[in-house]
């Protein structure tokens, strides 16, 4: 007797915890058939009791889950392989109005009898989340405003970045120019010196599409390149910016460098920029630059230099492998 009334007593003390629970705790058979449901499950979901007893537990999930739902049972019932029971995560779940929010998910497993029970234990977590998607959301515009101001500190680095390609096309369509007053133009030369416009056109064009492109997202173009191929067109276009005025250059690239993990258009401007700065620390006597390339013995580096002053730009080599 005195068994009994403890009995009753424990059962009644469980129910009253269920009952009180803040969080949805939810009973389902091997079948995933709903065998109770709390009356925080019911808040959280919108159906009561008695819409859901019997039914698959899939009502409470969108798609794909929904339709994944008694296939993952199946699986689990054949071969043991638990994906979620007995370990927490994050899920989609769907209210009666059809709305779908993330919800915080437990599940328990337990003998019945001669039957497997499961238990779920559910947290509506989307306020959370909503919160943290406005922080994250916040956070973005923050660095987009960040990256803005940035952009406008570098106005005058980003109009001498812009000027060098200009300075190109303007050199080159005025060489096109007297070519074509000539008596017997040199076609072939002329339709070059087009060409380097159109090239210097897309390179401008290049240029302002990176910086949009850092405004919006803050990200550089870095891929897999050969450096030695960024050194020759950067010195082709610093020629092409210097005219006639421009200094002679010595070339001593690597053989065989590894690719670099790099914005070509940022390791371009870095050397155009050292190539700038060689030219005039060299004298009038000395019109001459050399730009090298080579591996560092860690292997793990590649040093561009150029000029007499020692400066230097290190580049990270891709490892593909």
């Amino acid at each position: 007797m005195e068994h009994s009334h403890r009995n009753a007593k424990d059962a009644s003390l469980l129910a009253l915890i269920i009952e009180t629970a803040p969080d949805a705790i939810i009973t389902a058979d091997g079948d995933g058939r709903i065998m109770s449901f709390s009356p925080a499950a019911e808040r959280i979901f919108g159906y009561s009791e008695r819409d859901v007893l019997g039914e698959n537990l899939s009502i409470l999930m969108p798609e794909p889950y929904r339709s994944e739902h008694d296939g993952y049972l199946a699986r689990y019932r054949e071969t043991g392989e638990k994906r979620i029971i007995g370990v927490g995560r994050e899920v989609r779940a769907k209210r009666k109005s059809g709305e779908v929010f993330v919800a915080e998910l437990a599940v328990g497993e337990l003998k019945f009898g001669q039957r497997n029970v499961f238990t779920g234990f559910i947290r509506d977590a989307s306020d959370r989340a909503k919160a943290e998607t406005r922080a994250r959301d916040l956070q973005i515009r923050l660095e987009r405003v960040a990256r803005i101001q940035m952009l406008g500190e570098m106005s005058s680095a980003l109009a001498h970045e812009i000027s060098q390609p200009l300075a190109a096309i303007s050199n080159f369509a005025e060489a096109a120019k007297r070519a074509l007053g000539e008596d017997a133009p040199d076609l072939e030369a002329i339709a070059r010196q087009v060409g380097t416009i159109s090239e210097q056109s897309l390179r401008a064009g290049e240029i302002i599409r990176r910086m949009r492109k850092l405004v919006d997202r803050g990200k550089a173009d870095i891929r897999p390149d050969n450096i030695n191929d960024i050194i020759l067109e950067a010195v082709r276009v610093g020629r092409m910016t210097a005219g006639t005025e421009g200094p002679h250059v010595h070339l001593d690239l690597g053989r065989e460098l590894p690719k670099v993990m790099a914005d070509r258009i940022q390791i371009q401007q870095v050397l155009l920029n050292l190539m700038r700065n060689a030219l005039e620390a060299v004298s009038e006597d000395d019109h001459a630059l050399t730009i090298e390339s080579r591996l560092k013995k860690d292997g793990q580096r590649i040093v561009l230099r150029a000029g007499h002053s020692g400066s230097e730009v290190v580049v990270s080599i891709h490892d593909g492998g």
